[in-house]
């Protein structure tokens, strides 16, 4: 009866270390391909062509050399959750702070 009980306990840390090794390693992953996808606007918008804003109600902030400030609609992609992910990477994604990152 002892074999069987350290059997056991074997087998359960084996298939415990396993599957922690898998799941640190899926994270790792999807924290490198989240790094690869902010890094640059270039990369952004391969991805979201005309950028993504906070809400359909944002607009794009557009500076003339005159001095004047213009509001544009804007046709980037419409999703809170994407934007806060981008911002928190890489906060150069949206340098006039509009709330649009990577807009064209």
């Amino acid at each position: 009866m002892n074999k069987i009980v350290k059997y056991s306990i074997a087998t359960a840390l084996t298939f415990t270390t396993i599957l922690g090794a898998s799941i640190v390693t899926n994270n790792n992953d999807d924290n490198a391909q989240a790094a690869s996808i902010y890094s640059s606007c270039k990369t952004f918008n391969a991805k979201y062509p005309h950028g993504v804003r906070i809400s359909s109600k944002t607009k794009d902030t557009v500076h003339k050399r005159n001095g004047s400030v213009v509001y544009k609609t804007s046709r980037a992609t419409v999703s809170k959750k994407i934007y806060n992910k981008a911002v928190k990477y890489n906060s150069d994604l949206d340098r006039d702070n509009d709330n649009i990152a990577c807009e064209k």
